[in-house]
């Protein structure tokens, strides 16, 4: 009783009026639901039906998370303390920054779901652009659930790698799988429908991806080093940071639209992919093997060229002018580093 009446009192109630006491002769009892178990109290006279039903919310207790990803270096987070005074600017001082992750910068915060709530609110109509230097590139809320739940989930999640690696994979159906960070290094996915699947972080380097169909899949900071990923179809995929060093993408693969900003495309082979759209900013394509491949509509903007086998001078000068930027010459030319002229 003591607890009821302190649960009343931190909420302004009159606890007699809810419990419905006239005399200490009550004989009915009152559901007080805090949530998680009920607290059966004498409270009501006799032949008296329950004036109310009562739901007490911890509100000190009650926080969802959400996940923040940043463009940059996770390296390069020097002070997380500064980055959550900020945070708590914007939305609330419940907000607590609890892991950060890799794969660009991903902070997980938890706080109260107002706070949360209008955080969101402000990343999403870019009010909040950056955060200690860092651009803001997304924000999610995570889901709630409980920790059986997740475990049941990593587990399935970890049966499903163990799956793929054992060469079970070719040709599957793992449309929107989670397969982040998982180590899928020399694994068989050739024919695989991995539309819309997670595989940020993933290590697929030497893997068999021919065929495959990654579009709009998210491969931010993947390791497709020496990957086939020949007729591969990676149209809306996200491979912003993702590592495609000497990977082969041949046979006018659908690479158009695909973001791959900041990826290392070094000594790649990308005869005839299809780059149309692209988002090539800031990305690494020096050695890579661009004969016949299409360019047209591509973001190069201080994308990195140099000893590029398909690019000639009229194609070049071309890039050039759209922003990129070429570390070798063609014979003959005296410059060594051409880049954009300013204007």
């Amino acid at each position: 009783m003591d607890s009821f009446k302190r649960i009343c009192q931190a909420l302004t109630l009159d606890w007699k009026e809810i419990a419905g006491i006239a005399d200490e002769n009550q004989s009915e009892l009152l559901s007080i639901n805090d949530g998680s178990s009920s607290e059966l109290l004498e409270g009501v006279e006799q032949g008296q039906a329950p004036r109310r039903k009562v739901t007490v919310i911890d509100k000190q207790s009650e926080t969802i998370k959400a996940s923040i990803v940043l463009e940059g270096d996770i390296d390069s987070v020097q002070n997380l303390k500064h980055i959550q005074s900020i945070l708590r600017d914007y939305s609330g001082y419940s907000i607590n920054i609890i892991d950060i992750k890799p794969g660009s910068i991903r902070l997980i915060i938890e706080g109260s779901p107002e706070d949360i709530e209008r955080l969101r609110a402000r990343i999403e109509s870019g009010e909040i652009k950056e955060l200690s230097g860092f651009p803001v590139q997304d924000i999610q809320i995570l889901s709630e659930r409980s920790e059986h739940d997740q475990n049941n989930e990593l587990d399935s999640k970890w049966r499903l790698v163990e799956e793929i690696a054992s060469r079970r994979a070719v040709g599957r159906d793992w449309r929107g799988v989670d397969l982040s960070d998982a180590d899928l290094s020399g694994a068989d996915l050739s024919g695989a429908d991995l539309r819309g699947a997670d595989l940020s972080d993933a290590d697929l380097s030497d893997a068999d991806l021919r065929g495959a169909n990654l579009r709009g899949a998210d491969l931010i900071g993947a390791d497709l080093s020496d990957a086939d990923l020949s007729d591969a179809k990676l149209s809306f995929a996200i491979l912003r940071v993702a590592k495609l060093s000497r990977a082969k993408l041949l046979m006018g693969d659908k690479l158009s639209r695909a973001n791959l900003s900041r990826a290392n495309l070094s000594g790649a082979n990308l005869i005839r992919a299809e780059l149309i759209g692209a988002n090539l900013s800031d990305a690494n394509l020096r050695g890579a093997d661009l004969s016949g491949a299409k360019l047209s509509s591509a973001e190069v903007q201080n994308a990195l060229f140099g000893n590029n086998s398909g690019i000639n001078p009229l194609m070049k000068l071309d890039l050039i002018k759209r922003g990129a930027i070429f570390e070798d010459s063609f014979p003959g030319d005296s410059s060594k580093t051409l880049t954009p002229s300013k204007r």
